[in-house]
């Protein structure tokens, strides 16, 4: 089979599986004699941030690794991917190569299993294929969907630590309709004695998750926010918390590791689509962001960057996203709202998202493209951020390279 056809199989399969992932990806580490066993496993789960947080994790490790006379390998899993699948396993900055993936995913599609994998089990299970060839020490591990019952949560080895970055109302269909069921649903990668960090988050949810701990035995650190004269590779305000997750988070694994390490690793941390500038002059800048506190972190920090400028957004959403709370949150700030369709079976279309945003007051505009509503907005000689959806961003970011 080709790189394309190992792809186009892997991404057939279902979005959801009719199994516990966490069941699945047992089934998977056995058929494949637990490749995951000698590696030191980082869990992050989070509503929003576990990314951005995987990416300075990754970074400070691999500038101690950099630093150290003992050389090791970080090994990063995260997703969804941007624009290349390959994004999704990485080594040191390095991204898995399209001859391996083919190798690999011929091997996995071969297998005779009784659970049906997912195309997110395929790729996990892949990823700790090849970081066990690959002689990787840690792995930055981002959970998919939830945490209890998130594939990441059936590998065999107890993790060195685990973050949880926020909580906010997010699948609610398989997670739990208040924030504290959330939180119990994220808590659940949390293991006996395993280091806890605790992002910032209302106290409905973090009371769950330092409960869960003090049940575990698990020491526990509530992470804040950093200073601003720490130099981050990662633009906006929100991510001073993250990188103070992101920190403890590596103290807790009890290197030695300095703050010079610290400072490498925040300031050349590296994590595409989460308010990334791709244009200077006109200003255009691409973000992630796709439920309300995702949208939230975004805002206050294009308020305190650009206090009192006005800006106008290209917006493109999924059909199942609170998809008016976000319009709503924008609104103080939006000069317009453009709208576009996603390329996706699950995608609102933009005609449906620009009327359903003008019955709130908000000016909006269907485009049939991102270039047809980003030609409109640089018309309004003002500063253009598209959000709404990673695979929007994708898209973008796909067209500018």
């Amino acid at each position: 089979m080709t790189y394309e056809e190992i792809v186009f199989t892997i991404d057939n399969k279902r979005r959801f599986g009719k199994a516990c992932g966490r069941d699945v990806t047992k089934e998977l580490m056995k058929a494949l004699d637990y490749p995951e066993k000698d590696l030191h496993i980082i869990h992050i789960a989070g509503t929003n941030g576990k990314g951005s947080v995987a990416a300075f994790v990754s970074s400070i490790l691999q500038a101690a690794s950099f630093a150290s006379k003992d050389h090791f390998k970080v090994g990063l899993f995260t997703s969804p991917h941007l624009i290349e699948y390959t994004e999704r396993i990485q080594i040191d900055g390095k991204q898995i190569s399209r001859e391996d993936v083919t190798r690999l995913g011929e091997r996995l599609l071969s297998l005779e299993l009784n659970l049906e994998p997912t195309m997110f089990d395929y790729w996990l299970a892949m990823a700790m294929l090849y970081f066990k060839e690959q002689n990787v020490k840690y792995v930055v591990l981002e959970t998919g969907l939830g945490g209890a019952k998130d594939s990441t949560n059936g590998l065999s080895v107890k993790p060195e630590v685990c973050a949880i970055t926020s909580i906010g109302l997010e699948h609610t269909q398989y997670l739990g309709n208040t924030l504290g069921e959330i939180a119990g649903e994220k808590a659940g990668i949390i293991k006996i004695g395993v280091p806890v960090v605790i992002g910032e988050m209302p106290n409905e949810a973090s009371e769950v998750i330092i409960n869960k701990c003090k049940e575990l035995g698990c020491q526990y650190t509530l992470a804040g926010e950093v200073s601003k004269d720490k130099k981050l590779g990662l633009f906006g305000n929100y991510q001073r918390k993250n990188a103070a997750v992101a920190i403890e988070t590596v103290k807790s694994l009890g290197l030695a590791i300095n703050n010079q390490n610290i400072d490498s690793g925040l300031a050349k941390a590296v994590w595409p689509g989460r308010m990334q500038i791709i244009s200077e002059h006109p200003f255009i800048m691409v973000d992630g962001a796709h439920n309300p506190s995702g949208v939230q972190a975004l805002y206050e920090s294009l308020r305190t960057e650009f206090p009192k400028e006005k800006i106008s957004f290209i917006m493109a959403v999924m059909a199942d996203k609170d998809y008016l709370s976000m319009a709503k949150i924008m609104a103080p700030i939006a000069q317009r709202i453009y709208t576009v369709t996603v390329e996706s079976d699950r995608a609102l279309q933009a005609k449906e998202l620009a009327d359903a945003i003008g019955e709130l007051g908000i000016d909006a505009k269907s485009c049939d493209s991102y270039q047809d509503a980003l030609n409109q907005a640089l018309l309004q000689d003002e500063k253009v951020v598209a959000f709404g959806s990673l695979y929007f961003i994708g898209e973008v970011l796909g067209m500018k390279g």
